[in-house]
C-alpha cells in the first residue's frame, strides 16, 4: 500500500513538471540570397518581431518630407510626414498613399 501511494506521490508531481519548450530555430538566408542583397546595397537584419532576417535597405531620402507616397523611394509616414528610414519598414505605421489619404501599414 505504502509503495502504490510514493507511486501515486511521484506520478502526481510528474504531471506538474513543466517541459522545456523547444528550442526556436533561427532562420538564416542562404548565402547566394545574402550575397544578391549586398550588392543591392541591403543588409540582413532581424526583421520585425521574430528571429528570421530580411533584406533591409537604408533610405537615401530618409527623413525627406512627403505628402504622399510618390514623394518618397520607400514609405511616406503620415505621423511624421516624412519618407521612412529603412525599406520595408516592419510594424504598424499609418502611410500616407499615393492619393494622400491615410492608411494603416502592418508588417510582420
Amino acid at each position: 500500500m505504502r509503495a502504490a501511494l510514493a507511486l501515486l506521490a511521484c506520478l502526481a508531481l510528474a504531471a506538474c513538471r513543466e517541459e522545456a519548450p523547444a528550442p526556436v530555430p533561427v532562420f538564416a538566408p542562404p548565402a547566394e540570397a545574402e550575397a544578391a542583397c549586398s550588392r543591392a546595397g541591403g543588409e540582413f537584419l532581424r526583421a520585425g518581431g521574430g528571429r528570421a532576417r530580411a533584406c533591409i535597405h537604408t533610405m537615401p531620402d530618409a527623413g525627406k518630407q512627403c505628402r504622399a507616397a510618390d514623394d518618397c523611394q520607400g514609405d511616406c509616414l503620415a505621423r511624421s510626414g516624412s519618407c521612412a528610414p529603412v525599406s520595408p519598414l516592419y510594424g504598424c505605421h499609418e502611410i500616407v498613399m499615393s492619393n494622400g489619404a491615410r492608411a494603416m501599414q502592418c508588417r510582420d
